[in-house]
């Protein structure tokens, strides 16, 4: 006899089983979702920002005690990019050849990248040569200075008024031979970044004109490749916040507030500079992107907190890639072969510091600046910024050299002044590379949707 309102099949006393499994998933995907949302949100970056401030100014111990977790950070971000780098430029660059319009995207590469160059250095020094940092400082501000130095522990003596001589003749040979990898393997062990990106073109190139299907194994190597790693950068940036804190809290507690006031008339100067340049790269991604420009300022945000966070132009590759191809909808092939190109070879940052920094060392001693002085300037600035991919910290800032030397200018005297507002201008330095290399691989590669009309009609 059947009692009324009972049912005791399996599907019924099994289904609340079911039922709490279930929703013990949906709990745990809802609540993975959010903790993403908020480990993305900007204010877990300005609460970062704010935990650094603080524990940079009245905990350095601290501070000290956790860079460990910053350059562990900054060590995986980087882990990745050079297999991305090598899978990304001779995947592009192969199929870039085996493509219709080579030819096409070859030439606007020829003629965005020495303009851009050009124009960056142009702008950075009208705004050296108007704003004058280095002139007509106070006396207390250059006796600041000079202390700066003799506590640097440097063999040297700084005069602001009579310059070395007798330099080293300026030559080209370093930047020539830094771009030639005589043992690809040993490149990549060692992290040679510029020998690396030219050994990829010239395979990628080689590969592309291989015009037979084994080939097609190979792209699929690479793509797979470049994904994997993608992927697991992808992840990373979700430790942003932490990875931001350790890093900021450092430079903060190593950095002392008398270098700041002697040195604050071009630390004003050059932040001026690189917000103009961003507010410029970001017009022209506007410009060439199908998007409004809040849109377009929200899908830059991860490419530029990562260049402030980590000054490492190479970790911010792949969200540079990421954010021009997924998330602004450009040509995704153009896009993996130009922003590789862009951020390690052109080095738009590099150029604008180098050209104010000229500037800045010339007005400090007081020396006229011809016209040919002004094409040295420019020109050096471009050549120094090159020399830069793959170099790091005070390595980078030796580079001022190429400018500096056929200026009869000395670097030692003021090489220590620039080592002690690096950590302010670092970010703003990378930020400059990664931004407007963006902003050229804008300018050279098309909307997703003109590469498909043009497909569609064989052009």
């Amino acid at each position: 006899m059947k009692r009324r309102g009972i049912n005791l099949s399996h599907h019924h006393l099994d289904r609340p089983y079911f039922d709490r499994s279930s929703t013990h998933r949906q709990s745990n995907n809802h609540s993975r979702i959010i903790l993403i949302a908020v480990l993305r949100s900007p204010w877990a970056i300005v609460l970062s920002v704010g935990l650094s401030i603080y524990l940079g100014t009245y905990q350095p111990q601290f501070a000290a005690w956790i860079a460990p977790i910053g350059s562990l950070y900054l060590g995986l971000l980087k882990m990745c990019v050079l297999p991305i780098l090598l899978a990304a430029i001779t995947g592009s660059m192969g199929k870039l050849m085996q493509a219709n319009n080579a030819g096409q995207s070859i030439r606007r590469v020829l003629t965005v990248f020495p303009l851009g160059l050009l124009t960056i250095s142009g702008i950075a020094t009208t705004i050296g040569a108007l704003t004058q940092p280095g002139k007509n400082l106070p006396r207390a501000t250059l006796e600041r200075l000079g202390v700066l130095v003799n506590q640097s522990g440097l063999d040297l003596e700084i005069s602001l008024s009579d310059p070395a001589t007798d330099p080293a003749p300026f030559t080209i040979n370093p930047i020539l031979t830094s771009l030639i990898p005589d043992n690809i393997f040993s490149a990549l062990s060692e992290g040679q970044t510029l020998k690396v990106l030219l050994f990829s073109i010239i395979f990628g190139i080689a590969l592309g004109l291989v015009k037979e299907p084994v080939t097609n194994s190979l792209f699929d190597v690479l793509d797979s490749v470049y994904k994997a790693c993608n992927h697991l950068i992808q992840g990373l940036t979700l430790l942003l916040p932490i990875g931001l804190c350790s890093l900021l809290s450092t430079q903060i507690s190593q950095l002392g507030i008398d270098v700041l006031l002697a040195m604050i008339r071009f630390v004003i100067v050059t932040i001026f500079t690189f917000i103009t340049i961003y507010s410029l790269s970001t017009l022209i991604i506007w410009r060439r992107a199908s998007h409004s420009l809040p849109t377009i300022l929200l899908k830059l945000k991860e490419p530029t907190l990562l260049a402030l966070a980590t000054s490492s132009s190479l970790a911010c590759l792949p969200s540079a890639i990421a954010t021009l191809s997924d998330g602004l909808r450009f040509d995704r092939q153009t896009t993996q072969l130009v922003t590789p190109l862009s951020i390690t070879l052109c080095r738009f940052g590099s150029v604008i510091y180098f050209a104010l920094a000229t500037l800045f060392v010339a007005q400090l001693y007081n020396k006229e600046i011809g016209v040919a002085d002004w094409v040295i300037v420019v020109i050096g600035s471009i050549l120094a910024g090159m020399s830069t991919s793959g170099a790091t910290g005070v390595l980078t800032l030796t580079m001022l050299d190429i400018v500096l030397n056929p200026l009869k200018l000395p670097l030692e005297a003021v090489l220590v002044l620039l080592i002690a507002i690096d950590p302010i201008l670092d970010p703003l330095r990378t930020l400059g590379i990664v931004h407007s290399g963006m902003a050229a691989t804008a300018l050279v590669a098309r909307q997703e949707r003109e590469v498909c009309v043009d497909q569609g009609s064989g052009v």
